[in-house]
């Protein structure tokens, strides 16, 4: 009878010991899908910001020399710099509107819901 115990024992512990690491494979594998996810969007966020930011800068040039042929060129590139001191002052008034909740909604949907 003790035999028939230990060898149940003996099996328990295999059976949890392997139940152990199969766990641990599934969370690293979890966790490497899911930081792929992340670096991935951000990778495509830096793009599409370098993108974003050439489109304005050549549009920012037009909008001077459209601009320039009633004020001149220095008071179309002050109207230009007051127009992104604007944009930069209303984003920093509305940075957790803008930036930190929508980040912070797509960084826990993806640790906690998945995808």
């Amino acid at each position: 009878m003790p035999d028939k115990t230990s060898d149940q024992l003996k099996s328990l512990f295999a059976e949890a010991k392997e139940t152990f690491k199969l766990n641990v494979d599934y969370a690293r594998l979890t966790a490497a899908e899911k930081l792929t996810v992340l670096f991935s969007t951000c990778v495509f966020g830096f793009i599409a910001f370098v993108l974003v930011s050439l489109m304005l800068f050549f549009l920012s040039l037009m909008i001077v020399n459209l601009i320039s042929e009633e004020v001149g060129f220095i008071g179309a590139y002050a109207i230009m710099a007051g127009v992104y001191v604007v944009l930069m002052v209303v984003l920093i008034l509305m940075r957790r509107q803008l930036i930190i909740n929508p980040i912070s909604r797509a960084v826990s949907r993806l640790l906690f819901n998945g995808f």
